[in-house]
């Protein structure tokens, strides 16, 4: 009978779930392509940039095409010469138990923009198992490259940090600073000493031809308490945000070199600065 109990009041708190959101999605102003283009070029989008996009769809508001209108939008302003690149994460999954990544089928965990990407016509998917990013334009190739042989899943080698060497932009679109995932590679390159795992796991690796291989990869260790939100107002003064709308979704655009800059001086005076409580 408890069992049973259970599962009635979860089914009554999913239902309560689809009621609020179904409420939200009627309500919520309308809102097309054409205006996300326009907020994502007042904020500073441009042609031929690297973006990489943080997202939440119900935020931006009742868009009738979905995640597809966004990513045709992002798209249609990044130009033929821009590179777009969302993360595609599974995380979760794998700190759940699994061992095998297929860059094919296997899930992401961060949001309906992003598995919506991974398997967008062209996109190129990097093979890290927990930290893997989807990526799309004449960038797409040199950043997925060599990710799941990299010593960090976020540090030097990776996506992230190519995007931030090389003068690339972060988007977080209707989301905040806790979903800011270089921060990681700023953590990374301050070896500080929280962040990884003790040791390495096996993985099985498959790729987008379905090719398998073993691998063994570092992971990051979960549950540390992160101030990555606090930092707003301290990246806010040092010109590294950019701050807007899109849509009805307030949204930041990092600029990628600023931010490496001003977190490497910040984490060499104060390794822990990121950390809530020091272990």
């Amino acid at each position: 009978m408890l069992l049973h109990s259970n599962t009635m009041k979860q089914r009554v708190k999913n239902l309560g779930r689809s009621l609020r959101r179904g409420f939200r999605w009627c309500t919520s102003q309308r809102v097309t392509a054409a205006r996300i283009a326009s907020d994502l070029r007042a904020l500073g989008v441009q042609p031929g940039q690297t973006l990489l996009v943080h997202s939440s769809l119900s935020a931006i508001g009742h868009i009738p095409g979905g995640s597809d209108e966004v990513i045709e939008a992002l798209i249609e302003v990044l130009g033929p010469e821009g590179t777009l690149v969302l993360p595609a994460h599974s995380w979760r999954e794998m700190e759940a138990g699994c061992r095998r990544f297929d860059a094919r089928n296997t899930p992401c965990c961060v949001g309906a923009i992003p598995e919506r990407f991974r398997a967008w016509p062209g996109a190129l998917r990097s093979l890290h198992p927990s930290h893997s990013v989807a990526a799309l334009g004449p960038r797409a190739e040199e950043l997925v490259q060599g990710h799941e042989d990299c010593s960090t899943p976020c540090g030097a080698g990776t996506p992230y940090m190519k995007i931030l060497e090389t003068g690339g932009m972060i988007l977080l679109l209707g989301t905040d600073l806790r979903s800011l995932t270089v921060f990681h590679t700023m953590e990374a390159l301050a070896k500080v000493p929280y962040l990884m795992k003790p040791a390495a796991d096996p993985f099985e690796i498959v790729d987008q031809n379905g090719v398998s291989r073993q691998l063994t990869v570092h992971r990051h260790q979960a549950g540390t308490a992160a101030r990555f939100q606090e930092q707003e107002e301290l990246l806010t003064r040092h010109g590294v945000l950019i701050q807007g709308r899109v849509g009805q979704a307030r949204s930041l655009l990092v600029v990628g070199d600023r931010f490496l800059e001003t977190m490497t001086e910040l984490l060499h005076s104060n390794p822990k600065l990121l950390l809530n409580v020091i272990p």
